[in-house]
């Protein structure tokens, strides 16, 4: 018999999966030393990035008067 699960059924349990795993990340020492690790390595990534090379980060920035 094939049973039928509705599509609310899976963002139910997708959401509930989320915030268990979102609590145990915080929650824990272990969770918190992976969000720290996770955030220094994708700050570093962006620094060190040669992608963003041929973007001068100065295009942002509103008192530069050479971007006016």
């Amino acid at each position: 018999m094939y049973l039928r699960v509705s599509n609310r059924f899976f963002v139910t349990v997708g959401a509930l999966v989320f915030a268990a795993m979102v609590t145990a990340s915080i929650a824990t020492p272990v969770g918190r030393d992976a969000l720290a690790w996770v955030y220094l390595q994708s700050t570093q990534a962006v620094g060190h990035c040669i992608h963003f090379r041929f973007f001068s980060l100065d295009r942002l920035d509103p008192t530069c008067p050479q971007c006016m």
